[in-house]
């Protein structure tokens, strides 16, 4: 190990300083040119006419956002282009997923009434669907109430409601419409909601009181109607119902579910291999203007497409020698339909590179940029071909925001000059990339994204907040990404051997800094599986047709430890269907099947960890494969999450095998 690291750090020493200044992995010529062809303009011009429309999922907003992305395509030349359609009705399932039928609002109004003599008459309009949809919560139904405003406080508990009669009122909540809709609306008897529901904790959380959240309502029980309002206006009504005075409004809602499709845009650039496909993907749901959130990231996606189309087609980059494949679904549901419906997407998918919020200017949203890989149950060099390109871009630019000149400062002619600053390294949840790596397709991802953002989910989120170098530098690190696992063979490997050494030695400082603070188990238990991601990493080049040099056999390096015995003892295998995440997107099928059957929920489920780590409950189904037992997967989780009791990890895979997801070996 010692003699290895002391050759590595001399060659890099002894390299020229303008070796060093080259792209990690990459072509040289192949980084230039994708460098200079890609536009974080162009990207945000997307942006903007993506963000006019209101993108729920099956609407005819998400349609015609839909068609902007395929007649874009189709201009660049793309070939395959089409608009996958899936039916989602509300009774049909794809694996975990029950698909949401399309929801569509026609109207939406919300006027504050003032009294005119005897009567009252409409005086401010407070929300209008057509001039700021996010005004009105998704799923809402058609409804109308002429009358006073009651309110609630969270609106979600009984003593909310003591003492206050809201029945054919509206009421005002701090809760998400869905969390108060049963409790208000059906058992109260409340005409609808306004919510002044406020975004997600970061720093900045309700220092703008003037932003208007995101709501919505449940697709499949207690159908109400709800608007939003901001804090501000919420406070400015709650004063005046403290003191006595009336506040009335009247609302009228055109709105409903219908049986609708899944739509997802997909192209391609065709390889030499046409059974090998490298996918670039994002989610283009969400509401206007939903600008880095996420048009943004399917900005990304399409301006990869044009700029590897174009370089292809010009013949200043070979066809790759896998085919490259671009989509667009709506965000987790339409992924895990699409791997269902379509399962040959899987099979043919090496690996999956994610955009999702990628060009938040950091001093307007404060947004950091996170370049992030698979999670620690499926090790992958895939990770460290997208790490060490960013920490590459990373030192660029600052190069570039130091001295004011470099070979590649990545600069946008419309954008700032700002170092990058990227997180590198790591793994999160909260989008697509999860489902790809789920257990049930096990494809490696690189995950690209912006957090926080003060504006996510608001109507904020518009493009003047964008950057467009901040664009062009996720773009590139995706497109460079992208190209490289495209075209990656055996020659490549010595390279790529190094670059995951060069991210060994990273991991193992963390995991080092990590081991001092255990107890002397769980420490031994981050040692162990800290070697046995390294051996699994070289394993993972076979996934693409290619040798490692290593020669111990990863299935020796990946067997268990230790016999188990008692409550950890069981050894689980997933059954094969159905296929997806226990959580899609707007239904649980895991909640659905554990309250059908009357089981308990189990502990795991909410069971925190580091906010920048896998779930407990993701990892332990991930890590179920007929040869691990519950103690094996406990010790995994606790060393590569945080500590967790093996009695936990136990009731919840026992859990699973009751709900008929898993058989016990």
């Amino acid at each position: 190990m010692l003699r290895r690291l002391f050759l590595l750090v001399s060659s890099i020493i002894a390299a020229p300083a303008s070796a060093q200044e080259q792209p990690p992995l990459i072509d040289s010529s192949a980084a230039a040119m994708i460098s200079s062809e890609v536009s974080g303009a162009i990207a945000k011009r997307t942006v903007q006419s993506i963000s006019q429309h209101h993108r729920m999922r099956g609407s005819e907003g998400y349609r015609a956002a839909a068609e902007l992305i395929r007649d874009q395509l189709l201009s660049y030349g793309l070939e395959e282009v089409e608009i996958i359609a899936l039916p989602a009705n509300g009774t049909n399932y794809y694996g975990t997923q029950r698909a949401r039928p399309a929801w569509n609002a026609i109207f939406g109004e919300l006027w504050e009434q003032r009294r005119q003599g005897a009567t009252w008459a409409d005086a401010e309009r407070v929300a209008s669907w057509n001039s700021e949809p996010i005004t009105l919560a998704q799923d809402s139904i058609s409804g109308s109430a002429n009358a006073e405003l009651v309110d609630v406080g969270a609106g979600t508990a009984e003593i909310d409601y003591a003492g206050k009669d809201v029945r054919g009122k509206l009421v005002l909540i701090s809760a998400q419409p869905e969390a108060a809709a049963k409790l208000a609306v059906h058992k109260y008897g409340a005409a609808g909601i306004v919510s002044w529901a406020q975004n997600q904790k970061q720093a900045w959380w309700g220092e703008d009181e003037s932003l208007i959240r995101w709501g919505h309502l449940d697709t499949w029980k207690d159908p109400a109607f709800a608007f939003m309002v901001s804090p501000a206006r919420a406070h400015e009504w709650q004063e005046r119902l403290r003191r006595g005075e009336p506040v009335r409004l009247r609302a009228r809602v055109e709105a409903g579910r219908s049986p609708g499709s899944y739509l997802i845009p997909t192209a391609l650039i065709p390889g030499v291999d046409h059974s090998r496909e490298i996918v670039f993907s994002c989610h283009l749901d969400h509401p206007s203007p939903g600008a880095n959130d996420n048009a943004s990231g399917c900005a990304g996606v399409l301006e990869s497409a044009r700029v590897l189309k174009r370089l292809v087609a010009e013949g200043r980059l070979p066809r790759p020698k896998r085919t490259i494949r671009f989509i667009w679904p709506c965000e987790v549901e339409c992924t895990i339909a699409l791997l269902n419906a379509r399962p040959e997407f899987a099979s043919r998918t090496l690996a999956t590179i994610h955009l999702d919020m990628i060009g938040g200017d950091t001093e307007k949203t404060k947004s950091i940029l996170r370049v992030e890989g698979s999670p620690p149950s499926l090790p992958s060099f895939v990770d460290d071909v997208a790490f060490e390109i960013a920490k590459w871009v990373n030192a660029q630019s600052l190069k570039f925001a130091d001295t004011g000149s470099g070979d590649w400062p990545l600069v946008d002619s419309e954008g700032s000059k700002r170092a990058l600053q990227a997180m590198v390294g790591g793994f999160s949840e909260g989008s697509d990339h999860t489902v790809w790596a789920e257990g049930s397709w096990r494809v490696p991802v690189i995950y690209v994204a912006d957090w926080p953002d003060r504006y996510i989910h608001t109507q904020r989120d518009v493009p003047d907040n964008l950057d467009p170098t901040k664009l062009k530098r996720a773009i590139f690190i995706a497109a460079s990404a992208g190209w490289y696992l495209a075209n990656i063979g055996q020659d490549e490997v010595p390279a790529l051997e190094r670059a995951m050494y060069a991210e060994s030695l990273e991991r193992r400082a963390a995991d080092v800094r990590k081991m001092a603070v255990l107890d002397p188990a769980e420490a031994e238990l981050v040692d162990r599986f800290s070697r046995i991601t390294d051996w699994a990493e070289a394993g993972s080049l076979a996934r693409f047709g290619l040798q490692p040099k290593a020669s111990q056999s990863l299935v020796d390096a990946l067997s268990p430890a230790a016999h188990s015995q008692g409550i950890g003892a069981p050894v689980y295998r997933r059954k094969a269907e159905p296929k997806g995440p226990m959580s899609g997107f707007g239904y649980s099928w895991l909640e659905d099947r554990l309250e059908q059957t009357g089981i308990a929920r189990p502990a795991l489920l909410d069971r925190e960890g580091p906010r920048d780590a896998a779930s407990f409950a993701y990892e332990a189904l991930n890590l179920v494969d007929g040869n691990r037992s519950v103690q094996e997967i406990r010790n995994f989780l606790s060393a590569t999450i945080a500590p967790v009791p093996v009695e936990s990890v136990a009731e919840f895979l026992a859990s699973l095998e009751k709900i008929g997801l898993l058989k016990m070996q």
